[in-house]
């Protein structure tokens, strides 16, 4: 069963926004890995993506913009379920305290 998406409410609205990432950090056995994404939305408080691996909850990641090369450290917090329309999509939180996306 997937996490609840969001919240009930909000601490910032979303804006459907798409933006080429990589994603990067270490998997739970340690190994490093890297994969080129896309948002699907934005907040200034975080992001949903796809994704082609899975990630856990709790994971902390880096996200590269590719087009600003801006970088900020995330943690997934909510994850699409296998078989449903949000399967593939992670969502995640700014862990730093700036305004990552311009936002």
């Amino acid at each position: 069963m997937a996490t609840p998406p969001y919240p009930e409410q909000r601490r910032s609205s979303r804006l459907q926004f798409r933006c080429r990432v990589r994603i990067s950090g270490k998997d739970f056995q340690g190994n490093e890995f890297s994969e080129e994404s896309e948002t699907l939305s934005i907040s200034r408080f975080g992001a949903s993506l796809r994704t082609a691996r899975p990630y856990a909850l709790g994971q902390t990641i880096f996200v590269h913009t590719l087009e600003h090369g801006h970088v900020g450290l995330f943690q997934v917090v909510w994850m699409g379920r296998a078989g449903t329309r949000e399967a593939g999509q992670i969502g995640i939180e700014l862990l730093d305290a700036r305004r990552f996306w311009g936002i």
